[in-house]
């Protein structure tokens, strides 16, 4: 749970001082107006990351030098400050250097209509689904996840080079860093399958209930390989991925096969059952978070317009029974299906268009960490 966040010179919201309920928090405004921009704000002080970009200097205002987040969590007092030179993060009075230290400060699960590429679009999609899981399962999950992509990246390089004529290290490094590839990528799989066994069952559980029982679906993921037959797919591809200058087959090739009704669903799934296995796969996301971790925070970013009435209905009855902290975006209140304990009106003010205010329950203190 997150009780409270000031921040400055994010994006375009005016500085501001915010207390939360434990209840559910209604967000409303016009398109524009920075309703998103606050659910990126507590999503960066709880998961240290943004759902938008991979800089987080592309989040500071037009015409400031940084921007600053601070936030205070059930168990968490964190800061991030954020420049055109360097990350500076706070945690519990002690300071860092990378925002990733901020992941899990305050667990959440982030849900906006663009979740419809989980069932449609690139296969990256869900294994980042998969690996951002398996980092709240084990903390020692994301180290692997980091080291076994420093690694990749060692390799094809290596590739790369040795393409031209221009790798150094020779057939030893190559040796070393495919070994070394080899056998994280065992202990990448190993953990991604035992994860998926206990996603399956969940996942066609919450897409019953979004879809009114109108059609079975499935999940799959077996692309496991053991260490030595790995390694010999490995030197069998030399040529082919030195020509390609990158490794092309590992998990970070891998896709999670989504089915409905015995067909692929990004080939042949309606819109309507697309969204409905997205909210599956991000309500399962919620409760496998709460059992290795803590109750959630929900942040969800006008998903009601897209669903139609028996979806809405369907969605609001689980959030209701999960009773996490919840954050729902809307420019109309209208489509909700439920009401919100907390409401933030947000709108442009006349005189900076370009900027938003909004209900301050507080006065703000200086920013700075």
């Amino acid at each position: 749970m997150i009780f409270s966040i000031d921040q400055c010179g994010f994006r375009n919201l005016q500085e501001c001082s915010l207390e939360f309920s434990q209840g559910i928090t209604v967000i409303s405004g016009q398109n524009g107006s920075g309703k998103s921009n606050l659910l990126e704000s507590i999503h960066i002080i709880c998961q240290g990351f943004s759902f938008r970009t991979r800089n987080l200097q592309e989040a500071i205002k037009w015409n400031t030098d940084n921007f600053v987040i601070r936030a205070k969590t059930a168990e968490n007092e964190a800061a991030i400050q954020v420049d055109n030179a360097k990350t500076r993060v706070k945690l519990n009075g002690k300071e860092f250097r990378r925002a990733s230290t901020l992941f899990g400060t305050a667990p959440l699960v982030f849900i906006s209509p663009e979740d419809i590429s989980l069932a449609k679009d690139a296969a990256e999609n869900r294994r980042n689904f998969i690996d951002e899981l398996l980092c709240f399962c084990k903390k020692s999950n994301l180290e692997l996840l980091r080291t076994y992509r420093r690694i990749l990246a060692q390799r094809n390089r290596w590739l790369k080079d040795n393409s031209s004529g221009e790798a150094a290290g020779g057939d030893y490094l190559f040796e070393t860093l495919t070994e070394q590839l080899a056998s994280l990528a065992v202990l990448v799989w190993n953990e991604r399958r035992e994860l998926c066994e206990v996603l399956e069952p969940c996942i066609k559980n919450y897409y019953q209930m979004l879809s009114s029982n109108s059609e079975p679906m499935s999940f799959s993921y077996t692309k496991a390989l053991g260490k030595e037959e790995y390694l010999k797919v490995l030197y069998e591809k030399k040529a082919s991925d030195t020509a390609a200058g990158i490794t092309t087959r590992g998990p970070h090739r891998d896709d999670v096969e989504l089915f409905v009704q015995g067909h692929l669903a990004r080939d042949f799934a309606s819109q309507g059952q697309c969204r409905s296995i997205a909210l599956a796969m991000k309500f399962t996301a919620a409760e496998i978070i709460e059992k290795h971790s803590a109750k959630p925070i929900l942040l969800l970013d006008d998903i009601f317009a897209e669903l139609d009435s028996n979806r809405r209905e369907a969605v609001a009855q689980i959030v209701r029974q999960k009773g996490c902290q919840t954050f729902a975006a809307t420019p109309n209140i209208k489509d909700l299906p439920f009401e919100g304990d907390m409401v933030l009106h947000f709108h442009s003010t006349e005189n900076a268009p370009s900027s938003s205010s909004l209900i301050s329950t507080r006065t703000l203190p200086p920013l700075s960490l």
